[in-house]
């Protein structure tokens, strides 16, 4: 291989790297805010190795890593599991209301290439795969639709009024966890620096997607406002609870938006394919440094 291109190699390599440990880093320090309103103090080495175990665990097995990484600061810094899960979920919230805005961004500066992708990927099959047999008179259609819609309705009501009368005491704990949480981003000492700190991730994660475009000359044509798009749908696909932080529907939809920007369908999939491939090699490698780091403090803890 040419010495150049494997200097280049080796950069690119080190500036994902960089960035990647940088919007860890950054959520390390959002999260460690939260966990600060509620009147404890997690150490940054604790809720670095728990945010890396608990993107590991995510990846295997969808939702469970929130459950873990609470788990592990509560073991390195004794706090209370419910009051960490309240700041979670806080955490998760404010990522939905960034992603909201993110997705009102991308509509707003690439409005016709997301009415094209929601026509072709959401009403479009709509249309053809249940209105239109509907429509047509197909009855086991028709039956399985309103079938689905009665169950649904049966378990709303079913459920709260199960909720409502039968609550377990698992069921309060959580609510007030979250209420924790909530009141813990009142206490917020520097809210400022909580929305740099949020932007700054945001900003990495944009990063982390923008210089794939340059492996192929074929993808580099994409421009800044294809991955802002990129970013938002695709971070809709990996937010599916499915194995493999979002396989499957994160390519997808990522190749459909790479096809509305004019990349033939191929180098669509590969693109999707090597972003997905670099950030679940960074998951894996920094999953395994925060077990590391986990251990080695839970050692030095109780020697």
């Amino acid at each position: 291989m040419n010495t150049k291109l494997s200097q280049l190699i080796q950069y690119f390599i080190l500036l994902l790297i960089g960035i990647g440990l940088s919007w860890l880093f950054f959520r390390v320090l959002r999260w460690q805010m939260l966990i600060k309103a509620t009147g404890y103090k997690a150490k940054f080495h604790s809720a670095f190795a728990a945010l890396s175990i608990g993107y590991f665990v995510n990846f295997a097995v969808p939702r469970l890593g929130e459950v873990t990484r609470c788990l592990s600061v509560k073991k390195q810094d004794n706090i209370p599991f419910m009051q960490l899960l309240g700041t979670v979920i806080i955490e998760r919230v404010i990522d939905i209301i960034s992603l909201i805005v993110i997705l009102l961004l991308t509509l707003l500066l690439q409005f016709d290439h997301i009415i094209a992708f929601v026509k072709e990927n959401v009403f479009g099959p709509i249309y053809n795969g249940i209105i239109q047999k509907i429509m047509s008179g197909n009855k086991p259609v028709l039956i399985i639709v309103l079938s689905v819609l009665l169950l649904s309705v049966f378990l709303f009501v079913y459920f709260r009024k199960y909720i409502r009368e039968r609550s377990p005491k698992i069921i309060l704990k959580f609510v007030k966890g979250l209420k924790d949480g909530l009141i813990s981003v009142a206490k917020l000492e520097r809210k400022g620096l909580f929305i740099v700190y949020t932007i700054l991730i945001w900003i990495c994660y944009y990063l982390m997607t923008y210089f794939w475009f340059f492996v192929f000359e074929e993808t580099s044509i994409l421009g800044l406002g294809a991955c802002l798009t990129i970013l938002s749908i695709g971070t809709i696909g990996r937010s599916v609870p499915i194995q493999g932080g979002g396989m499957g529907a994160y390519h997808f939809l990522v190749q459909q938006v790479c096809i509305l920007y004019g990349l033939g369908g191929i180098f669509g999939q590969t693109l999707a394919t090597l972003i997905h491939a670099g950030q679940t090699f960074f998951t894996f490698v920094m999953g395994l440094a925060g077990l590391i780091i986990f251990f080695v403090g839970f050692w030095k803890k109780n020697k």
